[in-house]
């Protein structure tokens, strides 16, 4: 529901600013030429276009659409006015440039203060108006802080005394302490009461908690998908790059850094999936599924797909399809498959080696279950196996799983023998997450289609 929220806010940003961008265009052209006549022909058609286009360009590099409840005036007009900047500069550089002559410098002028005004106003707008639904109680975050000591008090003091921000605290936690109301229960209450709470957030204090506490934390909001962040004493991370908030005069440290928590990298992730997964089918899966479906058919009874759940985004389950490449067996319990394994058929062996029995995967990317590329996503049996044994490992739910990830052009994938391979591979996995870039996913899809060509000789 949170990220919903976030996805509309950037939305609506999104929409205004091209909305201010363009009614400053149409004003200062009327201001200029007192009549709109002619505005759909050189120079300005073009210079309009250019103006749109450079301002998403301008908007995605600076993130100026990466917005935090955290944020106030300030701060956000300083943001918005240094992208009108750019924009201005390299606007002007593209007119020098194309040595545009009959372009108005009184439009260019006028345009640009009537943007500077409309995009500040539109933003403002849309903070006052969420600080006053947030006031309300909408949109709110549950927290609890992990210690009671100075940073705790001063963060709790922060978020007492500004509703508008949108958290909700709901208690300390310590293991020194119990004689106050605000403390719930100690560090062996915590798992429980986020879960029976539905707690969103945990704000750990650093100079309450020792490291092995911390890592006991750690583990318990992995598992359950709740997001840790740190209050930190800031000599111990003058040498560490962190992602830090500002909630008031007290700095945050976030634990774990989420890319992909950004609505603009969504919608660049989401809309490459879409392009990707359609032309995978059209180019590919047309012509290519006829003929995998008879020779399935004729190698083995069964059906042409194989179905499984598996746990994605948020440890939903929903139904992954494949070719199938086992003989078929009607209510067979999960095995993992092995080296040599006497239940793959012959054209099966073929299909996994070169994964080309995941392509119907691309119709569960369509469906929005799955990307094109993240973590590979689990029987839920591994899942059941794993979680309570390796480390991190439920944080790979924290995004959609993909037809191909990292863990897999870097060699982790196929059987898991021990317990050190899928170690291996969820740090791949977590690595992803952490420091995703949409040039990432380009590069490891280009990998993928090398080892595809290959060979992949984990692939069995």
């Amino acid at each position: 529901m949170l990220q919903r929220y976030s996805k509309l806010i950037k939305l609506s940003y999104s929409i205004g600013d091209l909305i201010a961008l363009n009614l400053a265009f149409l004003v200062a052209y009327w201001l200029r030429f007192k009549t709109f006549s002619g505005i759909d022909q050189d120079p300005y058609w073009y210079v309009g276009l250019y103006y749109n286009a450079i301002w998403i360009l301008i908007s995605i590099l600076a993130k100026t659409y990466q917005i935090s409840r955290l944020d106030d005036y300030l701060t956000t007009a300083r943001k918005n006015l240094r992208a009108i900047a750019w924009h201005f500069a390299l606007v002007t550089i593209f007119l020098v440039l194309l040595q545009v002559k009959d372009y108005s410098r009184f439009h260019l002028l006028v345009s640009y203060g009537a943007l500077s005004l409309l995009v500040l106003a539109w933003r403002v707008l849309i903070i006052w108006m969420l600080r006053i639904y947030r006031r309300s109680g909408y949109n709110q975050i549950k927290i609890i802080i992990v210690g009671y000591g100075k940073a705790g008090l001063d963060l709790y003091n922060f978020v007492m005394k500004n509703p508008d921000r949108g958290y909700q605290f709901f208690g300390f936690f310590d293991d020194k302490f119990n004689d106050n109301s605000l403390i719930k229960g100690t560090l062996q209450d915590l798992e429980q009461y986020i879960v029976e709470n539905d707690v969103g957030e945990i704000f750990c204090s650093l100079d309450r908690v020792n490291r092995e506490q911390l890592k006991k934390i750690t583990t318990i909001a992995d598992n359950h998908l709740k997001r840790i962040k740190l209050l930190p004493n800031l000599k111990d991370f003058t040498a560490a790059e962190v992602a830090v908030e500002q909630y008031g005069s007290i700095p945050v440290v976030l634990s774990r850094t989420e890319p992909l928590n950004d609505a603009i990298n969504q919608i660049l992730k989401r809309s490459f999936d879409i392009l990707f997964s359609i032309s995978v089918i059209l180019l590919v899966f047309t012509w290519l599924f006829p003929i995998l479906a008879l020779i399935i058919k004729l190698n083995s009874r069964g059906p042409v797909f194989f179905k499984q759940k598996r746990a994605g985004k948020d440890n939903k389950v929903f139904w992954v399809y494949k070719f199938r490449t086992m003989t078929y067996r009607k209510n067979a319990e999960f095995v993992q498959a092995t080296q040599n394994d006497n239940r793959i058929t012959k054209i099966g062996r073929f299909l996994r080696k070169t994964s080309i029995d995941e392509l119907p995967q691309f119709f569960n990317v369509l469906l929005g279950d799955m990307t094109v590329v993240g973590p590979r996503p689990h029987p839920l049996e591994l899942n059941e196996t794993f979680k309570h044994i390796v480390e991190k490992y439920m944080v790979r739910h924290l995004v959609k799983p993909g037809v191909t990830g990292l863990a897999q052009v870097k060699g982790y994938r196929g059987e898991t023998k021990d317990v050190r391979s899928m170690i291996n591979r969820v740090k791949m996995d977590v690595f992803y997450i952490e420091n995703w870039s949409f040039w990432l996913d380009i590069r490891i899809v280009l990998w993928t289609i090398r080892s595809m060509m290959k060979g992949d000789k984990n692939a069995f």
